[in-house]
């Protein structure tokens, strides 16, 4: 096997210019591979980590089917037993709790419809950018007291500027009537972030007190150390909280319109890696073709003296394969070099592009051994799989008749 290797790695000299040729096309298509799964992974990363680490953690937990019917009375009674489990996982970031509900909000003549989200500021600011997102005013104290912070978007339907007084009215869980008066210290986001176009934050026990929610949350939020990790600690946090009806989704649960939207996405992404290697193939068969019918009098002459078929068949795997490895490495080399440009510095957009809430101005991928090794297979079993045939057809010739070929 050896000795069939060296022939067919001196073959590839044999045809300089059509094994240059060849490796082109191999190094090209390997490059192009990594680049879309670098640009596809760099984007989707990005656009995970932002509305993860904006709001919606990689890991939630909820009373039984919460996310399906959120209501004011489906609530976490132990917020902190809760959170205590989740933090004593070493994946675990930060967590924060959270409360929600539907209110009607009033500043000077106008109301708008709102959603109180009542939050702790300090694990709010160490599990989500909340604090960075504010715009005017200032961030929410650490003790509870009658303030809130308005998204960009409710603050302008209320006219409402920091300083001003907003009255929030809404249902109490005990089946009273929640009002009272609060005075607005930042506005948070921008218009266009479709969240923030009816929150309304305040102090989680502020929120607790107007709801008269007790101790009670309906959220326990939390960020991991590894993204990746998400699912897995989600079932894993499923089988430690006993003693009580506890939901624990994951991200992809919790935004599955986005997730089934980036999954149909990566399809196509595969759709393209297949043309890409579709071209490769055929220019690499139409080589190995060439190649066989110019030394189909050599062949002839090997099998005249004793070479068996399955070595002929071998020496022209071979050939292939070398001119493949070659190609990988040439590519993989020029594709990681692409990832990390676009990585650093990226393309900015000529027009920004929004994508729920989120706006992206740059095209940026990403270096990651899936972006090496996915090409790698995909070039060398492209390669040996197209090589095949011309192998079986150079094995299979008559040695007499193929002497007689000029």
């Amino acid at each position: 096997m050896t000795m069939v290797l060296k022939i067919a790695f001196r073959n590839l000299f044999r045809q300089r210019r059509r094994s240059v040729l060849t490796l082109a096309a191999m190094a090209g298509g390997f490059a192009l591979c990594s680049l879309s799964i670098g640009i596809s992974d760099g984007t989707y990363l990005g656009l995970i980590d932002a509305f993860t680490r904006d709001r919606t953690g990689h890991v939630q937990i909820h009373g039984e089917g919460y996310l399906d019917r959120p209501t004011l009375y489906n609530t976490i009674d132990d917020p902190d037993r809760v959170g205590a489990t989740v933090e004593s996982l070493d994946v675990v970031e930060a967590w924060t709790p959270r409360v929600y509900s539907p209110v009607l909000a009033a500043a000077g003549n106008k109301t708008s419809g709102a959603r109180i989200v009542g939050v702790l500021p300090g694990r709010e600011a160490r599990t989500t950018r909340l604090r960075l997102k504010v715009r005017e005013g200032r961030f929410l104290t650490v003790r509870s007291g009658p303030e809130v912070m308005l998204g960009h978007g409710l603050a302008q339907s209320l006219d409402a500027n920091t300083g001003d007084e907003v009255i929030l009215i809404g249902q109490a869980a005990d089946g009273s009537i929640a009002n009272d008066v609060y005075r607005v210290v930042g506005i948070v986001g921008d218009d266009r972030d479709p969240y923030q176009r009816v929150a309304c934050y305040m102090h989680l026990e502020e929120a607790q007190h107007f709801l008269e929610l007790g101790r009670r949350v309906h959220e326990v939020a939390a960020v991991l150390t590894d993204p990746s990790a998400s699912v897995r600690t989600a079932s894993q946090l499923e089988g430690l909280l006993t003693g009580g009806s506890f939901e624990v989704s994951p991200w992809q649960v919790v935004e599955s319109a986005f997730y089934r939207a980036m999954q149909a996405d990566l399809q196509g992404m595969w759709i393209s890696l297949g043309i890409i290697n579709l071209i490769v193939a055929i220019g690499v068969l139409n080589t190995v073709l060439m190649a066989i019918m110019e030394r189909t009098r050599e062949f002839g002459v090997l099998r005249a003296l004793g070479t068996r078929p399955a070595t002929v068949f071998l020496l022209i795997l071979g050939e292939t394969a070398c001119l493949s490895v070659v190609g990988a490495l040439i590519g993989g080399v020029l594709g990681t070099i692409c990832n990390a440009t676009l990585a650093k510095h990226g393309i900015a957009y000529p027009t920004p592009v929004e994508y729920g809430g989120y706006v992206f101005d740059r095209l940026i991928s990403m270096v990651s051994f899936r972006s090496v090794w996915i090409p790698a297979v995909l070039t060398f079993g492209t390669a040996v799989l197209v090589s095949l045939i011309p192998a079986t057809r150079a094995a299979s010739v008559a040695p007499a008749r193929a002497m007689r070929t000029h």
